[in-house]
């Protein structure tokens, strides 16, 4: 598979612009790229409901458009690209894709008993743990955005899922009462980023029951993975969507720019889908990440899904939905999580640190009423 580019690029306050010009493949090749960022399963697989369509008029006649299909990561995915004449055929090109998505599945599903990722967490040894470049990387990815984010982002956060009833594949009944506090503290005792670091192609525990959940951040990386390889193939215009997450290229088949649209949050699934808002980016990924139909009620009150892995408890910020454009899906799909937990002041803050990344913000004022924000230069409207 090919490698997806990585930023080499110290933390900096918030209160210093971040820029981000230059980064490399796993593999090591450098590669330089306008205000990019390299791309780097924590929440459970999510669902995110990013609707796309293709706007119809266009002074061109329209060009031809291969539109590939398939499942993966728990999800689904979506390819469009336009035909060029350079191109294999689609039957040809999904052949690479599908292959792709095996090899980021048996590296960090953990879905898949024989994956890299399963037989890390079963191990308790300490000593260097051999993996994959393209695992390393999406680790030291991870290990980057929860430093940048003081903790908001924490792949260790997997011991904490199945005690909240989110465990990858866990299916029992929402709670109805918080688990005891001693079971949360118990849990919490090995959960931290700085209790495991990355050199070269190894991981390596300080705390022998430390586990992760790359779920927030792979689907982000099998995108980009993707994108990579079909642009390595000459294609020029395409749409390389996994369960919501996006990266574009170019234009669709009526020469415009691809369009995203953004679903209006409810909490009931019986209730039609609406999409109140849309972006078009010219080139680069949209990430989204929400809690308003993964979630649980306690004495009349809502909690999300996404817990805090700092204090082992469910977020309390009122994000529904938080929507990030950047250069990059891994760090989009990583940075969308972290501004849930983060929430409206301190995401934005960080945000606005930061060259060509942009966010989009639901934030709920009731159990059916939301209002929302963004970053001074998210290019974002309504329908």
């Amino acid at each position: 598979m090919l490698g997806v580019a990585e930023q080499l690029m110290p933390y900096q306050k918030p209160s210093q612009k971040i820029e981000m010009t230059e980064f490399f493949s796993p593999k090591g090749s450098i590669k330089e790229e306008a205000r990019a960022f390299p791309v780097s399963f924590m929440r459970r697989p999510l669902f995110l409901f990013t609707f796309f369509w293709i706007l119809i008029s266009s002074c061109e006649a329209p060009k031809r458009e291969a539109v590939i299909n398939g499942t993966t990561m728990g999800t689904t995915y979506q390819i469009k690209l336009v035909l060029q004449q350079d191109l294999g055929t689609p039957q040809t090109l999904k052949v690479g894709i599908d292959s792709i998505f095996a090899q980021v599945n048996r590296q960090m599903s953990l879905y898949q008993y024989g994956s890299e990722i399963n037989a890390f967490n079963r191990s308790l040894s300490t000593e260097p743990f051999p993996v994959s470049e393209e695992f390393a990387f999406v680790v030291r990815r991870a290990l980057h955005w929860s430093v940048v984010t003081d903790g908001a982002f924490d792949i260790t956060i997997f011991p904490l899922l199945f005690l909240w009833g989110f465990g990858p594949g866990q299916e029992t009944e929402p709670l109805t009462i918080f688990p005891d506090s001693a079971a949360v503290q118990k849990r919490l005792a090995h959960v931290g980023y700085g209790k495991m670091k990355v050199k070269k192609k190894t991981l390596i525990k300080n705390d022998p029951r430390v586990m992760v959940d790359l779920n927030a951040i792979a689907k982000g990386f099998g995108v980009d993975a993707v994108y990579e390889h079909l642009e390595s193939q000459g294609v020029a215009h395409m749409m390389v969507e996994i369960g919501g997450e996006v990266r574009v290229r170019g234009k669709n088949k009526n020469n415009q720019f691809w369009i995203i649209a953004i679903e209006r949050p409810h909490l009931s699934a019986d209730l039609e889908r609406a999409f109140d808002w849309i972006c078009e980016p010219e080139e680069g990924a949209v990430a989204t990440s929400g809690d308003y139909r993964n979630f649980f009620e306690v004495d009349g009150e809502l909690f999300s899904h996404e817990i805090d892995p700092r204090s082992g408890y469910p977020a309390k910020t009122k994000v529904a939905s938080a929507t990030i454009t950047a250069p990059n899906c891994t760090d989009a799909d990583a940075l969308a999580t972290a501004l849930i937990i983060m929430g409206e002041k301190e995401g934005l803050q960080l945000v606005e640190a930061m060259d060509g990344v942009e966010a989009f913000l639901i934030l709920r004022e009731g159990r059916d009423q939301f209002r929302w924000v963004k970053s001074s230069g998210m290019k974002i409207r309504e329908r």
